[in-house]
């Protein structure tokens, strides 16, 4: 779940907010300025999937894998490296 801060909190508890996030992996800080979203904080993970998630190319790639895995068209390591 996002936790709501606003800026003047977030400065405040700057520390604590990214002990949080540390702690949390999946938690969003959600940073309010006159009572609108103006910015999020997130961990370096959720940035890491963020980023896998829009890049259309390594979604595809991690699709066919799966299709690849299911349908057992798997190699051996000792195969691959020799």
């Amino acid at each position: 779940m996002d936790r709501i801060a606003a800026i003047s909190d977030a400065r405040a508890h700057l520390p604590a907010l990214v002990g949080l996030l540390e702690k949390k992996k999946r938690q969003r800080v959600v940073i309010t300025r006159g009572g609108h979203a103006s910015a999020v904080l997130i961990s370096p993970e959720e940035l890491e999937t963020l980023e896998i998630l829009a890049d259309k190319k390594i979604m595809f790639s991690l699709l066919k894998a799966e299709e690849d895995a299911r349908a057992g068209h798997l190699l051996r390591y000792e195969d691959i490296f020799k």
